[in-house]
């Protein structure tokens, strides 16, 4: 088991998903680019809101999708954000409270929620619309120095990076973890905020991470490379270990003296992919905090990515330790 109070404390935009059906023509109609993520003002949310029907409301945002994952399969986990004092914000803490996950972070007094509009296509294709509000004003009064210091794995999502408040707390709080013998993991999150922050990215990565996710796309936008070897090769310059899933392809996972290829789990009734590396991640990170092997971990994070696409929303609605106890990977 873990060996400290926290497995794993997540840090990252507080959202709330807002998920709506859309048809292909619809889409075009709005005018977004499919598959894309785009930032949008209070009046762009209100107008968009407007012209679909929404059926799903869920607490949402990359780490905190993980987190609830990681929450899920009974580990003890915390999550560090910021939320405004509208009745959104109220429903992502209540969320959290029913996950039993410990919230660190004042409510702020003027931003609202962020909130991201899930436009979702036929295909299972997700599009993104997303006010930020008060999910970039978490900042270093916002950490927990207690919580932190007895946390096995931090878990950031490289969106911080376009919040300098933020991103100055994130570095504070893994400095905190790996003073007291934790681990820090990023997840790259997106190829065009790693084309924000590249260089960025890079010190962090040689100075205060430990555990690297992402996306085959993402990788390639900060290592130049789509290549397995030099993957492999780049991800050991910066002395790291990295998790980089390919979709339908499976994952390949290195290691300082290991580089190997997990298999994806095949899903015959695919509904939503939101989510999908989210909780690749909730099984990776929580094999990570229990002790596992890579191959484990990996094996892991592929069930329950494979779960989340059965259905709407980016967290697990099944129960995926029971998954993981059929397959020989529970704790």
């Amino acid at each position: 088991m873990s060996k400290k109070p926290y497995s794993v404390v997540g840090m990252g935009a507080a959202l709330v998903d807002v998920f709506a059906h859309v048809t292909e023509d619809e889409l075009a109609d709005i005018g977004s680019a499919k598959a894309s993520m785009a930032l949008i003002s209070p009046e762009e949310a209100q107008a968009l809101e407007s012209r679909v029907d929404i059926h799903t409301r869920a607490s949402g945002g990359s780490a905190g999708n993980t987190v609830a994952g990681i929450a899920a399969l009974g580990l003890s986990t915390g999550f560090i954000g910021k939320v405004g004092t509208d009745a959104l914000g109220q429903f992502f803490s209540d969320d959290l409270r029913r996950v039993q996950t410990a919230f660190a972070g004042a409510p702020h007094p003027e931003l609202p929620t962020g909130r991201c509009l899930v436009l979702i296509t036929p295909d299972a294709e997700r599009t993104m619309h997303t006010l930020l509000g008060a999910s970039v004003a978490t900042s270093i009064d916002d950490l927990d120095r207690e919580m932190l210091a007895q946390t096995e794995i931090l878990f950031g999502e490289a969106y911080i990076w376009d919040s300098p408040s933020a991103r100055e707390a994130f570095l504070h709080a893994a400095t905190i973890v790996r003073e007291n013998g934790g681990r820090v993991a990023l997840s790259l999150s997106d190829p065009f905020c790693v084309g924000r922050h590249h260089s960025a990215l890079e010190a962090a990565l040689e100075s205060h991470v430990d555990i690297m996710l992402a996306n085959l796309s993402e990788a390639e936008a900060l290592f130049g490379t789509s290549d397995r070897s030099a993957l492999t090769t780049a991800a050991r310059a910066f002395g790291i270990e990295a998790a980089i899933t390919m979709g339908a392809n499976g994952a390949l996972l290195i290691s300082h003296h290991d580089a190997l290829h997990v298999d994806a789990e095949r899903v015959q009734d695919v509904v939503d992919l939101t989510g999908a590396g989210d909780q690749f991640a909730a099984g990776y990170l929580s094999g990570r905090a229990l002790g596992m092997d890579l191959a484990q971990c990996g094996r892991r994070g592929a069930l329950a990515a494979a779960e989340v696409i059965r259905h709407i929303g980016p967290r697990p609605q099944n129960d995926v330790d029971a998954v993981f106890k059929a397959a020989g990977l529970a704790s």
